[in-house]
C-alpha cells in the first residue's frame, strides 16, 4: 500500500515508521521546511512539505506525486494548541482538501476522546452520545463526519503520552497535581501510549476498517488510583483534592472511555495500563525526570537508598554487604539482578544478546528498583554510560562513587572470568585506564560523594559512606 502520513509529529512519525518497517510505502507530510529537513534526514520514507489547510498545497502535492496512486491517508496534523479558527483550518479544512486531492484513497481521521461530554462517571463506547458543547468539540465532530461520510475511519484519540510527554507524572513530581472532584477520587483518566496510539492507527487503516473507534488503553482508574500507584513508585505524598477546574482546555468530565471495539478487531496494546508503561518503557520514567531535572523548577524527589557507582573492582558489592549489615538495609546488586532475570550469566548474556542487550537488561534492572527503600545498592561500572539511566539513579538515591586507581583494579579483577569488558586482547589495565577516563566525566557529575579507596578497607569505606548519607538525608528532611 502507498499511504499519506498527513502530521508527523509524536504519534505520526511512529505511525509513519511501523507502516515501513512493514514494507509499506510511506509519504510523510509536514507543515514546516524545519520538520521536513528533519525528517528528510532521519528518515528512510519519503517527506513531502505540506500544508493541509491550503488547498493549493495539497493540490501541488497531489500532482507532485502524481501517477502513483495513494491507498489510504491518515490525517493526524495538530492544531499547534490553538483555538477553533485553527481547528477549523487544519481539521475540518484539511480533510476537506485530502478527501478532495485523493478520492480514491481510504481516509482515517484522528479525533479525540474529547468529543463524550459526559460527567457522570458513565462507560462510553463508540455508539454514545458525543456531542459535545464547545466549539473546537463540534469542529472535530465535522472532521469526524466528512472521514466517515467518504467510507473511512475516525479513531478517537484519549490523552496521548510517551517518552518526554506524560503530565500526569510530571505535575505529580513538580508538586502540580490534584484530585478533581468527584468526591476525592477524582476524574476517570483515558489515556494512550504514543506507541499504542500508533499501532492502533496503522491497524485500523491497513485492515481499512470503517467507523469509529475508540483508542485508549484497557485500564478503568481515576486519578486517586492512579496518584496511589505513582506516589508509591516515585516515594511522594498524594496530591491534594480540588474542585474541577472549569477553565481547563478540552473542559471538565468524567467517563471512562471502553476500547472494547478496537481490542475484539484483533488489536491489543503493548501497555495496558499507565503503570505498565512507567514500569516497562525504557524511556518513559526517565525521560520524565529528566524534564524535572533540566527546568530545575522544585527539587527532584530522591528516595532514601545508597546508590555505590565506580568501575568494576572498586569494591562495591563488598562495601554494599557492609553498609547494609551496619545500618540495617537491604542489599542489592544490579548485576544479580539481571542474572536472575535472565537466567544465565553476564558472559552468557554478552555472547548471545551484545553488550546492546546486557544495557537493556541493566536499564531494566534499575527500572524494577522504582518504589525501593532502604536499600543499598550496587551497580555495575557500565550503568552510568546509558543516559536513560542517569535521571533513574538521581532518583534512586545518594550516590556514593568508590574510586581507585586502575592499577589496583587490574590487580583485584585478575582472576575474574565474569568481566566481559576485560576479555580480549587489550591489556587489562589499560582497558580500565581507558574506561577510567571516558567515564570518570560521568562519575563525577552524578556522584554525591566521592570516596578514594586505594587506601581504605571495605569497613573504613562503609563507615564514611553511612555517616556522610546520614547528613544527606538529615538535611534532605529539614
Amino acid at each position: 500500500m502507498t499511504l499519506l502520513i498527513a502530521g508527523c509529529g509524536f504519534v505520526g512519525e511512529r505511525a509513519a515508521d511501523l507502516l515501513h518497517a512493514a514494507g509499506h510505502t510511506v509519504i510523510g507530510l509536514t507543515h514546516s521546511a524545519a520538520s521536513t529537513e528533519r525528517l528528510r534526514a532521519a528518515k528512510p520514507w519519503r517527506v513531502e512539505a505540506c500544508d493541509v489547510s491550503s488547498e493549493t498545497s495539497v493540490r501541488e502535492l497531489a500532482a507532485k506525486i502524481a501517477p502513483q496512486p495513494v491507498d489510504a491517508f491518515i490525517h493526524c496534523a495538530s492544531s499547534s494548541r490553538g483555538g477553533a479558527e485553527m481547528y477549523q483550518s487544519v481539521y475540518v479544512n484539511g480533510m476537506r482538501h485530502l478527501l478532495a486531492a485523493f478520492p480514491g484513497a481510504f481516509p482515517l481521521y484522528t479525533s479525540s476522546t474529547s468529543v463524550f461530554p459526559q460527567i457522570n462517571g458513565e462507560t462510553v463506547d463508540e455508539t454514545s452520545f458525543a456531542d459535545p458543547d464547545r466549539e473546537t468539540g463540534r469542529l472535530l465532530r465535522e472532521a469526524e463526519n466528512l472521514a466517515l461520510n467518504a467510507g473511512g475511519c475516525a479513531g478517537r484519540l484519549a490523552g496521548i503520552y510517551g517518552p518526554g510527554r506524560s503530565f500526569l507524572l510530571k505535575n505529580l513530581l513538580e508538586g502540580k497535581a490534584a484530585i478533581e472532584g468527584n468526591d476525592g477520587h477524582g476524574r476517570f483518566l483515558n489515556q494512550i501510549h504514543a506507541d499504542d496510539a500508533a499501532s492502533a492507527l496503522v491497524h485500523l487503516v491497513t485492515h481499512r476498517l470503517a467507523g469509529i473507534y475508540n483508542i485508549a488503553d484497557d485500564q478503568k482508574v481515576t486519578q486517586r488510583d492512579s496518584y496511589l500507584d505513582l506516589c508509591r513508585l516515585f516515594g511522594l505524598p498524594m496530591p491534594p483534592a480540588r474542585d474541577p477546574d472549569p477553565n481547563r482546555k478540552r473542559g471538565w468530565s468524567h467517563k471512562h472511555v471502553s476500547n472494547a471495539k478496537l481490542r475484539a478487531s484483533g488489536w491489543q496494546p503493548r501497555y495496558p495500563t499507565y503503570l505498565d508503561a512507567v514500569q516497562n518503557d525504557p524511556e518513559l520514567a526517565s525521560s520524565i525526570l529528566r524534564a524535572v531535572i533540566d527546568e530545575a523548577a522544585v527539587p527532584l524527589p530522591r528516595q532514601p537508598n545508597i546508590i555505590l557507582i565506580g568501575l568494576m573492582g572498586s569494591g562495591k558489592t563488598t562495601v554494599a554487604r557492609i553498609v547494609s549489615q551496619m545500618i540495617g538495609f537491604q542489599c542489592i546488586d544490579t548485576d544479580q539482578l539481571i542474572i536472575e532475570t535472565a537466567g544465565q550469566s553476564i558472559p552468557a548474556i554478552f555472547a548471545a544478546e551484545t553488550e546492546t542487550g546486557f544495557r537493556l537488561r541493566e536499564s531494566a534492572a534499575l527500572r524494577s528498583l522504582l518504589g525501593k527503600r532502604g536499600a543499598c545498592i550496587a551497580t555495575g561500572g557500565g550503568i552510568i554510560t546509558q543516559p536513560r539511566n542517569l535521571p533513574l539513579l538521581r532518583h534512586l538515591g545518594y550516590i556514593v562513587w568508590l574510586d581507585a586507581d586502575p592499577a589496583l583494579l587490574a590487580r583485584r579483577t585478575s582472576h575474574n572470568n565474569d568481566r566481559p569488558l576485560l576479555a580480549g586482547e587489550e591489556d587489562p589495565k589499560a582497558k580500565l585506564t581507558r574506561l577510567l577516563d571516558e567515564r570518570k566525566p560521568l562519575y563525577k557529575s552524578l556522584a554525591d560523594l566521592r570516596i578514594q579507596t586505594s587506601e581504605l578497607t571495605p569497613q573504613e569505606t562503609a563507615y564514611g559512606i553511612m555517616e556522610s548519607a546520614r547528613v544527606f538525608f538529615a538535611n534532605m528532611q529539614r
